[in-house]
């Protein structure tokens, strides 16, 4: 099948998270007068946040945020009220974010093709839109976590975008950086996909199941196409 329509994931893909969470993380713990390392806090943190999201009933990302800081904070033995503490990591969803270099002319190049392309992300919408807005980045669909009530890796996210728009699934391929939410995922479903990896995060990992391909820039997508489409 004709690869037609591509879904991106947003950060890490085409909008670069930079290191505002590692200093919100740095502004809280120093809040709360705790030691404890800023790396290993917020890797714990994430941990927390994405078993929540995984498991729980669907919430925000900012309440999850809020929810998974109560538990990182109880188990670093910490007191503090993390309703209130969470502050400088919720401001982080909305401070200035940079599209990577590249996405301008990718988006030019599969327009020229007339590939089709949507945003399937696990964020809160209002702050996906703000960072749209902040680059200048047109998406002519945008489809998040909260409008869906779903998260990667569950089949639903991506189900419900396919059906949403009436694509069909052998024609689209889903792009990201994260193995388990933008490749698992959408393979579960028979979906094809594009591993992002630009920094060789995954250049020794063994995959229990691979990536239809595998890209260091996104630009490397016109060449996924050739190769794909014949």
């Amino acid at each position: 099948d004709m690869i037609k329509h591509i879904i991106f994931d947003c950060y890490g893909t085409l909008i670069d998270t930079g290191n505002g969470s590692i200093k919100a993380v740095e502004a809280i713990l120093k809040s709360v007068g705790s030691d404890a390392p800023a790396g290993e806090f917020y890797a714990d943190w994430k941990s927390i946040k994405k078993h929540m999201m995984d498991t729980g009933a669907f919430e925000t990302e900012k309440k999850f945020f809020e929810l998974s800081l109560k538990e990182t904070f109880s188990q670093y033995g910490i007191t503090a009220d993390a309703t209130l503490e969470v502050k400088p990591m919720i401001d982080t969803l909305f401070s200035r974010r940079i599209v990577f270099g590249e996405v301008e002319a990718l988006l030019d190049k599969l327009a020229e093709l007339e590939v089709d392309y949507a945003i399937g992300s696990t964020t809160d919408t209002d702050s996906i839109m703000c960072h749209l807005k902040q680059n200048d980045l047109y998406m002519p669909l945008v489809f998040t976590s909260e409008d869906m009530k779903v998260y990667k890796p569950k089949a639903e996210f991506y189900r419900t975008i396919l059906n949403k728009i009436g694509w069909d699934v052998a024609e689209c391929i889903f792009v990201g950086d994260n193995y388990v939410d933008d490749i698992l995922g959408p393979k579960a479903i028979g979906m094809k996909t594009v591993l992002l990896d630009r920094n060789n995060k995954y250049a020794k990992q063994a995959f229990e199941i691979e990536p239809d391909y595998i890209v260091s820039n996104l630009l490397e997508l016109i060449d996924v196409l050739e190769v794909a489409n014949g």
